[in-house]
């Protein structure tokens, strides 16, 4: 069966997905996850999901997560999904990580806060069809890690721009924002699968769009940075890990699946249209095997 046949076959059961969760009274959360240019694996998820007429009372999201929440809050439709699909399978390493290596390489010897410029974040978060969080349809909430006290600090109101900035500022890569005096880094520090935000404001459907392989994956080392980042793909997991095993009596948590994503460096993005694609396939098959009729 093709992904368009899945999707329409989905689509007509829509309706009946629609009133077994309006008789059980359940709030839906989509909670989006960071993880950089595997952020196109989001997509796929989201295309599935809103193909599926499942969509949330609220969008909780991390980092790149933040991004791609934020394009979907502000069109919650099949013709949001395209346009996000068409952004990230049009997208250049250069679009995000603006620069050349050697002016790259003249940063890591100076003295700074930053590697990247955070312009090609900025020029992808312009391409979000609302400016400010009262002007999308679904709420969405935002991590961030202040990072003077490490805490995580949420923003849901205001100016979407600074927000996902401030949410997608991976230390050391990209500069930190100053928000009302104070300066935040990338949520994933504190908060990367950010469930337990869920979990605290009582919500009993939990739809979890993580980015790539559920498992930590032994990535080659060739520089100190590769160093650094395959530990912090280790603490996020293990965070993750025990918040499932916290809150996996006081939520339906569905860990979306997602496509292997071993062996793609963190600034390329050559996959992203492979990675929607099964991302969507994979999606649509997990949902299709859990939308049960609701019964007379």
């Amino acid at each position: 069966m093709s992904l368009g046949q899945y999707m329409g076959g989905l689509r007509g059961r829509a309706d009946v997905w629609r009133e077994k969760l309006r008789r059980n009274g359940d709030r839906v959360a989509f909670v989006l996850s960071g993880g950089g240019v595997l952020g196109a694996v989001q997509v796929g998820q989201l295309e599935a999901l809103i193909a599926a007429g499942i969509l949330p009372d609220v969008m909780i999201a991390t980092s790149v997560g933040a991004l791609n929440a934020a394009s979907i809050a502000a069109d919650p439709t099949p013709r949001g999904t395209a346009e996000l699909r068409r952004v990230w399978s049009s997208l250049r390493s250069e679009d995000l990580f603006p620069g050349s290596r050697a002016r790259h390489l003249l940063h890591i010897l100076r003295a700074g806060d930053h590697l990247y410029s955070n312009s090609g974040i900025r020029r992808q978060i312009d391409r979000v069809p609302a400016r400010h969080f009262d002007e999308l349809k679904i709420p969405l909430q935002v991590c961030t890690a202040n990072l003077h006290t490490g805490k995580e600090h949420w923003i849901d109101s205001g100016p979407l721009a600074a927000a996902i900035l401030a949410s997608s500022a991976l230390p050391g890569l990209f500069p930190p924002v100053r928000i009302d005096g104070e300066l935040y880094v990338d949520g994933g520090v504190v908060n990367n699968v950010p469930i337990s935000r869920a979990i605290e404001q009582g919500i009993k459907k939990i739809y979890v769009l993580t980015c790539g392989n559920a498992q930590p994956v032994m990535r080659p080392i060739h520089r100190p940075l590769d160093v650094l980042m395959q530990a912090v793909i280790h603490s996020r997991v293990a965070r993750v890990e025990l918040d499932l095993h916290r809150y996996r009596d006081k939520a339906a948590i569905h860990m979306l699946p997602s496509p292997d994503t071993a062996g793609i460096g963190f600034t390329t993005v050559s996959h992203s249209a492979r990675l929607i694609d099964e991302a969507s396939t994979l999606t649509a098959a997990y949902l299709e095997a859990r939308l049960a009729p609701v019964a007379p």
